[in-house]
């Protein structure tokens, strides 16, 4: 029976099950993806951008395609991840626009729309190149429209453009020389050819069959792709506004990075872009409207995790677990970063706003900062990028009690379908944090199984601690740490309180009195907590002191051995409750 109108249901449907069959390729297409950046994430992009449409419509279904096209645009805006999905994004933008008169579809109406959708798609892109999705997408809006006005089952039409869209694929690798020297076709316009196939497949069946089992293609041995990447952050923002100036916003991030796209409309734009300057990003995407959605994502890291070998289990942590850089990297471990706030200013930790730019910004800023925990689609996407490269994932913790982190983390772990990634709550921070990191990568490295490297992990939590020496106490005050009354106590009777982190949250576990000296004190503090045996691992973070957290290292290398001490400085997630010249000792029993 020949299908005349396409309306708000159909399209949903339609949709619905075509990105089902993008989410079972995923692993396929991060595999042949090597443009713009062979970074194995295309596959995830694509399924992360469908999924947030599937997940941010299923509640809201019009039969006026108009309505639901604009719907679908909307969710496809906040949902957008990575290049392909962002030029994704912009195509159902320019759908919606092209028909939003309209409540039902002739199929000369649906190729009308798609040219929009098409022009939309290459507008977004500061640079569009051939041999890309966008090829893919032109040619098959075409043959949709040369044959739109003479044919009028949705069936048959979308047959015509599904074949195109296919040849349109396999020509890519003439396009583009990466592409032919890796032996593969466009990642993104692949996944958009699976779009189109699912889509078909329903139109045709009512359903897809066997999309758990669908046939993927036989992995290339190697695709030994040059990380050819110029700059290391992928930044993407979400942009609100009354009136956004598009054009002067593309022009002003264009001078900042490159593998821009600038989705969406005058009122709401999603921004993508390769860059070395995600905090510059942010503050010229501030002068448009308002932020939200802020993500960088280290993509030198990512590309070293796509192609270089390593274990079966992949380590995360949040930001506010402190271990120097290069021991993150010697240790690969993965780390989601907190958000910082400063009323109604936000930035990510260490992506957008380095630990000395925030407390730059605290000595000038009457506004006392905050700290929150990351989303649970920054866990998610984290997880999902490791998924393609990874059999499980443990992911630790600043104590639940102290942070709504963990929680955040456990709800992103329950929607990953058969990735099993295990949340652990440390029930430390800093270093404390980091030190149980440490131990737990070690393990993996050792190549112990998930269970043996959990059982060690717990061993650690309860073998570790974290203590706090504070300067002042007026931040853990204003943060509401600790009460007012107690500040005031303490200042009174010359009481410096010792804190530490536990299941509880924090806590004060020890005092020195007197405030002179006062570092000396804790260090003599400290020294007590040490195991009698000497065997320990020791790490010293400080809040703008590097001067007595230098005096600790030498200090306590001389008792359990350098190999065994590290330094570095706090991250902003606990140390903006500390205060500036805060000292935090962690101290594991081996």
């Amino acid at each position: 029976m020949a299908i005349e109108y396409l309306d708000g249901i159909r399209l949903y449907r339609s949709l619905s099950i075509g990105l089902k069959k993008v989410v079972s390729r995923q692993d396929y297409l991060n595999m042949i993806n090597v443009f713009p950046v062979p970074d194995s994430d295309t596959g995830t992009n694509m399924a992360y951008t469908l999924s947030s449409i599937d997940e941010g419509i299923s509640e809201k279904v019009f039969s006026n395609i108009g309505q639901m096209s604009a719907s679908i645009a909307d969710a496809a805006l906040d949902g957008a991840r990575g290049n392909s999905g962002a030029i994704l994004a912009q195509f159902f933008v320019g759908f919606a626009e092209g028909i939003k008169t309209k409540t039902v579809l002739s199929t000369a109406d649906f190729g009308r729309g798609l040219k929009t959708a098409k022009d939309f798609a290459y507008e977004a892109l500061a640079k569009p190149r051939e041999g890309t999705i966008l090829s893919v997408i032109s040619d098959w809006s075409k043959e949709i429209r040369e044959h739109c006005d003479s044919i009028n089952d949705f069936s048959t039409l979308m047959k015509h453009g599904l074949k195109r869209a296919q040849s349109s694929l396999e020509h890519t690798p003439e396009q583009l020389d990466v592409l032919a020297k890796a032996g593969v076709v466009d990642a993104g316009g692949q996944g958009f050819v699976d779009l189109m196939s699912g889509i078909q497949e329903f139109i045709e069946k009512g359903a897809v069959e066997n999309i758990s089992n669908i046939k993927i293609m036989e992995p290339v041995e190697s695709l030994e792709a040059e990380i050819n990447e110029t700059f290391q952050f992928c930044t993407e923002c979400i942009v609100t506004g009354d009136d956004i100036d598009r054009d002067s916003l593309k022009k002003e991030l264009m001078a900042n990075g490159d593998s821009l796209v600038l989705a969406g409309s005058r009122k709401k734009a999603k921004v993508h872009i390769h860059t070395d300057e995600p905090k510059t990003i942010m503050e010229i995407c501030e002068k448009y409207g308002l932020v939200s959605g802020e993500k960088a994502d280290d993509m030198f890291r990512q590309q070293k995790d796509a192609h270089k070998e390593h274990g079966s289990i992949a380590l995360v942590v949040d930001s506010g677990c402190d271990l120097p850089e290069e021991m993150l990297e010697e240790l690969d471990i993965h780390v989601v970063p907190v958000r910082l706030n400063f009323g109604e200013k936000h930035y990510v930790d260490k992506m957008t706003m380095s630990t000395s730019e925030f407390w730059e910004e605290v000595k000038k800023n009457p506004i006392h900062p905050q700290t929150s925990q990351p989303a649970p689609g920054d866990f998610k996407r984290q997880y999902q990028f490791l998924a393609s490269h990874y059999e499980s994932a443990i992911s630790i913790h600043i104590p639940e009690a102290a942070s709504g982190t963990y929680q955040s983390a456990v709800t992103a772990s329950r929607s990953l379908g058969e990735f099993p990634v295990h949340v652990m709550d440390s029930y430390n921070g800093s270093v404390g944090q980091g030190l149980i990191a440490w131990s737990a990568a070690e393990a993996i490295k050792d190549g112990k199984t998930i269970d043996e490297v959990i059982d060690v992990i717990k061993t650690f939590i309860d073998n570790t601690s974290i203590f706090m020496g504070l300067d002042t106490m007026d931040n853990a005050v204003k943060g509401g740490r600790v009460p007012p009354a107690v500040k005031t106590i303490a200042n009174l009777l010359k009481i410096n309180p010792i804190l530490s982190l536990s299941s509880k949250g924090v806590k004060a576990i020890g005092r020195t009195f007197g405030h002179k000296n006062k570092f000396d004190k804790f260090y003599s503090y400290l020294l007590k907590q040490l195991p009698s045996n000497g065997k320990a691992r020791i790490g010293i973070a400080h809040v703008q002191n590097e001067e007595t957290a230098e005096k600790y290292a030498k200090a306590f290398c001389a008792i359990v051995g350098h190999e065994n001490v590290f330094v570095c400085e706090a991250g902003p997630a606990l140390s903006v409750h500390a205060g500036l010249n805060a000292v935090f000792v962690g101290i594991q029993k081996r």
